[in-house]
């Protein structure tokens, strides 16, 4: 059975790179079908002439109708946000990530979209969120030469190992430990990722209320705003 990979795009302008980064999701998984659910700005033509889709109409409910259709996706191709973003693309990348329950693919403004997948970082750790963005990832895994852990250690506490998971799969893997301190976290962990070599990220998405964001700051916040690489999350 083919994956359903879901493109989500309000801007005519990233139409063309979010499908080819969705196809590339389709032949990591081995077949996929991809869809295009667009808004905003009308554009005479798919990317794909061949691909099925659907513009939505002014005035539609934009969140609404991608939490619809974005959960019944197997996954979720969406550009990451920017500042200049309009309310309705802002209202449909929370929808995507936080209400459908789906991996979601966000890819970046520039850089290869039809590559990824060969070197793979996970940001690790041994909790259920990680597990759950993890675990539908391990079917496009096929193709990578090695996964890197990317783990966050505090002094003192217990060096992680690799997880069961990527052992019973077979998957090739490698652990990097990421001394936790005062400086954002979320930096350090793009920053490893990139000199690794990392073509993707897969990690979980957290939601705090807006008050622990402010206080703690927020690994996924920073990604969210910084990440130069495709990444796989799921909330």
């Amino acid at each position: 059975m083919a994956e359903v990979i879901l493109v989500v795009s309000g801007q005519p302008s990233r139409q063309e790179r979010l499908t080819a980064a969705a196809q590339r999701l389709g032949t990591l998984s081995g077949q996929g079908r991809v869809r295009m659910l667009a808004f905003g700005p009308p554009t005479d033509a798919l990317p794909a002439p061949d691909m099925p889709g659907e513009h939505l109409p002014d005035g539609a409910d934009v969140a609404a109708i991608v939490e619809a259709r974005g959960s019944r996706a197997d996954f979720i191709v969406i550009a990451r946000p920017a500042p200049e973003d309009d309310r309705a693309t802002r209202d449909a990348f929370r929808a995507a990530l936080f209400r459908t329950d789906r991996p979601l693919l966000m890819m970046p403004p520039d850089g290869p979209a039809d590559t990824f997948g060969v070197r793979v970082a996970v940001a690790w750790r041994d909790d259920p969120q990680t597990l759950k963005a993890l675990v539908p990832a391990l079917r496009l895994l096929g193709h990578t030469e090695e996964v890197l852990l990317l783990a966050g250690v505090r002094a003192g506490s217990a060096s992680p190992t690799i997880p069961s998971v990527l052992i019973e799969h077979g998957l090739p893997a490698s652990l990097h430990v990421l001394a936790i301190d005062s400086s954002p976290f979320g930096d350090l962990l793009l920053g490893r990722a990139r000199d690794l070599g990392a073509d993707m990220l897969i990690m979980g998405a957290y939601a705090h209320s807006p008050l622990r964001e402010m206080l703690l700051g927020g690994v996924t916040r920073h990604v969210l705003a910084h990440a130069g690489l495709p990444v796989l999350m799921r909330h």
